[in-house]
């Protein structure tokens, strides 16, 4: 189980600061470029659920969130070795491209916690604190470290969510 919380950032610097004030590591930036596809048969944004290609060669399934404060969800990532075959083989299968998400991300990690700052051009910055396992111990510690950051305000919209909504406005 992946269990997730998203919040916007006023300024990106501060709240670095702040994060490595409390033991995060950096770990890495990357831009991750992520496609989104919808089933053929289904509207996943009706039942919210996710699949997704990213440039990190991984396709990803998310199932539909748990609760109603968090993004927290079943996940599973799977390693793909071509990209552009994998599209393709989705396609072929009747998936349909929805929509690409591109963010500039830097990865920092607090124990057993993920936590992800995000630029997004049309959207601006937010942070993701993630903690994979079982869902209660890791809403516990993810909510921790949330009030520890002065986070509240979650977002439980996806990237994808947001993006198309600023689209259409």
């Amino acid at each position: 189980m992946e269990v997730e919380i998203k919040a916007r950032i006023e300024n990106r610097e501060e709240f670095e600061k702040k994060l490595k004030s409390l033991n995060a590591e950096f770990v890495r930036e990357v831009i991750e470029e992520d496609e989104y596809f919808n089933h053929p048969c289904r509207d996943f944004a009706q039942t919210d659920k996710a699949l997704r290609i990213r440039n990190d060669y991984t396709m990803t399934y998310k199932g539909p969130r748990v609760d109603r404060d968090t993004k927290s969800r079943e996940e599973i990532n799977l390693k793909i070795d071509d990209l552009n075959k994998a599209r393709n083989l989705l396609i072929s299968l009747g998936f349909k491209p929805v929509a690409k998400v591109v963010k500039r991300r830097r990865y920092y990690k607090v124990g057993e916690l993920n936590i992800a700052v995000d630029n997004l051009p049309e959207l601006g910055d937010f942070v993701e604190v993630e903690c994979i396992g079982e869902y209660e111990p890791c809403r516990e510690k993810v909510m921790r470290f949330a009030k520890e950051l002065g986070l509240r305000d979650f977002i439980r919209k996806s990237y994808l969510e947001l993006v198309l909504e600023a689209i259409e406005e």
